[in-house]
């Protein structure tokens, strides 16, 4: 049997209850997102100062590509919702298709440049050889495969587009709660497995992402959804992509400062 097709409370719902039932599991997604880093940082800290240092610095780094991607995201929500409140199905289809696209090259970008040139990016920042590997190490990793979390974001501001805010929350939620499971287990060597330091709260935080992500595929691509990804015969329009970043650009410049 065929899943049912909710009904659009974007177009229908009062406004004041639907900015009471869609703003906290926003609010709770926000700070379960913060939660990496201190995570991270809590147990980084236990090797020793350097390593924590190390961390420390790749954060700007972090932020970059999660500015770009949550700007990006808001620029697709905002356009998404517009589309369905105005009962323009196609558009609103249209748009969440450009958001995979947009968060795909963005990606693609970030984790060549993190890949290649991490030692590079860091030298600047660094002279102490021991912080300097940590960091090389964390950013490595951490931005090398940044696009999990840039695509699993997109995917989240997709589906709160729609009015459901509790979706994007499990997706968060499935990814903190791996990093921190990981975090000790992979950084200490408990239960089994290598002691991997600095390395392994990298490992674990883009683990976490990755659970994200394929979460985030789960519900995104499910035939009860108010809008349709197609990939299929997709092709980027202007636009678009000009409507997207009316809105995402202010967006990415201000996470970005």
């Amino acid at each position: 049997m065929s899943e049912q097709i909710h009904e659009n409370k974007m177009g229908t719902m009062p406004v004041g209850k639907l900015i009471a039932t869609m703003s906290w599991p926003a609010i709770l997604s926000m700070l379960i997102q913060a939660l990496y880093n201190i995570v991270d940082s809590i147990f980084v800290s236990r090797i020793s100062e350097n390593a924590l240092t190390a961390v420390s610095l790749v954060y700007p780094f972090q932020m970059l590509f999660t500015s770009v991607a949550v700007g990006t995201g808001v620029g697709v929500n905002s356009l998404i919702a517009r589309r369905l409140g105005e009962q323009r199905q196609a558009e609103a289809d249209s748009a969440a298709a450009t958001g995979q696209f947009l968060a795909l090259v963005s990606a693609v970008a970030f984790m060549l440049i993190y890949a290649i040139f991490p030692r590079q990016l860091l030298s600047s920042f660094a002279d102490n050889e021991e912080i300097l590997n940590y960091a090389t190490t964390y950013l490595q990793l951490c931005g090398g495969l940044c696009g999990f979390v840039v695509i699993a974001t997109m995917a989240e501001k997709t589906i709160q587009a729609t009015g459901d805010t509790i979706r994007p929350m499990m997706i968060q939620l499935a990814g903190a709660i791996f990093n921190i499971i990981f975090d000790p287990i992979l950084i200490f060597g408990y239960f089994g497995f290598p002691a991997m330091g600095v390395a392994g709260a990298a490992i674990a935080t883009v683990g976490g992402q990755l659970i994200s992500m394929i979460l985030g595929f789960v519900f995104l691509f499910r035939r009860s959804n108010l809008v349709t990804v197609r990939v299929k015969g997709f092709r980027p329009q202007r636009t678009v992509i000009a409507d997207v970043y009316r809105v995402g650009l202010p967006s990415i410049v201000m996470q970005a400062i």
